[in-house]
């Protein structure tokens, strides 16, 4: 899995690191919390290990950010806090999972595994955005149950928009819609967009394909 994990002790953030990378996961370990929405919404992530008591931040308040943004990556809170009223108040806030310091690295993965296997269970071939509606299975596009005739880089670009749910790079792009053998630049990535939103128009309203300058792109329905 790819696992953001977001933890301030500095001797614990190493030991988790490395324990989980021994359990071939592909781990990315903030020790802070201050970049922690960035990173959440411009990666895909499996799964968010989130420490509640960050100097900077508190993670319940990574987590309220992270969920207004419709970002519904399964996340882990991590805390000292084991009163049912701090449980319940992580619960309520978005957390899928809590544990409670200090724990056993097997019970820590016994979670992520039977949370990993819930999502996964949960998973649909139906992607929906505001009025916009993507059949994975059928790679069929429809806004306000109208179908939409899209290329197959159209389609696999709005697919990128749609489930990162967050920013999603230029990079990002380059390497999902093209294959490596084609020669590709940033103005390629432009022109897509803008073909994309000229066949989206203006049905999908209040949602839009919104330019994050120096960061990529995002299907928005924030009107700033």
């Amino acid at each position: 899995m790819q696992v953001l994990l977001i933890e301030d002790d500095l001797r614990l953030g190493k030991m988790m690191r490395l324990l989980l990378t021994k359990q071939n996961h592909v781990v990315t370990w903030l020790d802070g919390g201050s970049d922690a929405v960035d990173y959440a919404l411009t990666n895909r992530y499996d799964m968010i290990l989130l420490d509640w008591m960050l100097p900077d931040i508190q993670g319940i308040d990574i987590l309220k950010q992270i969920r207004a943004k419709r970002m519904m990556t399964p996340v882990i809170m991590m805390t000292a806090k084991g009163e049912l009223d701090d449980k319940i108040s992580g619960f309520e806030t978005g957390a899928d999972d809590y544990i409670v310091k200090p724990f056993e690295f097997d019970e820590l993965m016994i979670r992520m595994n039977a949370l990993h296997r819930r999502t996964v269970g949960q998973s649909t071939n139906i992607l929906k955005v505001g009025p916009i509606t993507i059949d994975t299975a059928k790679k069929k596009v429809s806004i306000n149950d109208t179908d939409v005739s899209l290329t197959n880089k159209e389609y696999t670009l709005l697919v990128l928009l749609m489930e990162y749910q967050g920013i999603v790079s230029k990079d990002i792009i380059l390497d999902k819609v093209w294959s490596i053998d084609e020669v590709v630049s940033d103005n390629n990535v432009e022109t897509l967009i803008k073909r994309l939103r000229q066949k989206l128009g203006t049905s999908i309203a209040p949602y839009k394909i919104k330019a994050i300058r120096n960061m990529g792109y995002t299907l928005t329905n924030d009107e700033s």
